[in-house]
């Protein structure tokens, strides 16, 4: 049996463990207040006009935490076939890990929460951590490849209102921007995945010459990425993936719509789709806890293109109001659920950072 630390041993790690979170909390949470003071100086309130929440139909909410249970089901379960290779895992462990780590994704701030999952998997299955950070890697690129072209669809294809701000009228580069760079991730991952003996060679015979030891451990943390990326070199389980990942977002924007619809906001479902991708892209900046300004501010723009400012500020605010507090409690219940279900304590995703 291993020897239980002292407590004074375990009081000195958890005190480390928080001075080093606790300036990235400060940090994200001014951002995240200037994200709020954005919205605010536009005219978007934070909580919507009560006579608006007082007639929301009483189907509308239940409606959409449906669809929402439906999305992350698929954005979890697609992880099975990013790990197949490395392990056959139960569905229901799947699901259960994926939960936390979108927990922990939101409520960690400068999405800290990432390395919440690769953690996990490595504490209950032994699969490597470098391994879990290239599950990752396949899963953010092909994310954000697909959410940027729901931009370039709203942006380029749909009809859009002038733009008065300039954040807004400066999204059609952003999104461009964003199609390439996850474009150009895309070819650098296939591109690594088979060169990344030769990358390990080299970066072991140039570290080599400071230390061996020092350029084994980087050369092996290059493999064992390498060993998370192998589920995009078979056409099978890439096809897979990407299907599930395009049913995930499609159910998502569903969703939205639905809500929309129920609201009274004269949107399509095309709409919806630019909207989510400027919302998703916008989310991939660094944020509070909770994605707390960024997400309030990408749904804003998202509107702003296609409604005009008495609705986004009316009914807009109210459909940003209801998006935000029901994902918010979802994905907190769905992530803490199983977590104490698996005996896993909360310090466990903290120190995962």
């Amino acid at each position: 049996m291993r020897d239980i630390p002292p407590p004074s041993d375990v009081i000195r790690t958890q005190n480390r463990l928080w001075s080093a979170l606790l300036p990235k909390l400060a940090l994200s949470i001014v951002l995240g207040l200037l994200f709020a003071l954005l919205l605010m100086k536009g005219g978007l309130p934070l909580l919507p006009p009560r006579d608006l929440v007082e007639s929301v139909p009483p189907w509308a909410i239940p409606l959409y935490l449906l669809t929402l249970t439906i999305t992350h089901l698929l954005r979890a379960t697609r992880f099975r076939f990013l790990i197949s290779h490395l392990k056959k895992l139960p569905l229901r462990e799947i699901i259960a890990l994926n939960w936390i780590g979108f927990f922990a994704i939101f409520a960690f701030p400068l999405r800290l929460g990432e390395m919440a999952r690769p953690l996990l998997t490595k504490l209950r299955h032994e699969i490597s951590i470098g391994a879990g950070l290239g599950t990752i890697a396949v899963e953010r690129v092909i994310d954000g490849m697909i959410t940027s072209a729901c931009v370039a669809y709203g942006l380029c294809y749909l009809p859009t209102l002038p733009a008065n701000d300039p954040l807004a009228a400066a999204l059609p580069g952003y999104g461009l921007l964003a199609l390439v760079a996850f474009s150009g991730a895309f070819i650098g991952v296939i591109a690594f995945l088979f060169n990344h003996e030769r990358a390990a060679r080299l970066t072991e015979s140039l570290l080599g010459t400071i230390s061996r030891s020092f350029a084994r451990f980087v050369s092996e943390k290059l493999s064992s990425v390498a060993d998370g990326l192998r589920s995009i070199a078979s056409p099978r389980l890439f096809l897979l993936f990407t299907l599930e990942s395009l049913a995930y977002w499609g159910v998502n924007a569903l969703g939205m719509w639905a809500l929309a619809l129920a609201l009274g906001l004269p949107i399509g479902f095309g709409e919806t789709i630019g909207v989510m991708g400027i919302m998703a892209i916008g989310m991939l900046l660094p944020a509070g806890p909770g994605l707390f300004g960024s997400f309030q501010l990408g749904a804003a723009l998202g509107l702003a293109l296609y409604l005009p400012d008495a609705i986004v500020t009316r009914e807009g605010a109210l459909f940003i109001f209801l998006l935000y507090t029901c994902q918010a409690v979802f994905v907190s219940l769905a992530g803490l659920i199983p977590l104490y279900a698996l005996k896993l304590p909360l310090s466990s995703l903290i120190r995962s950072r």
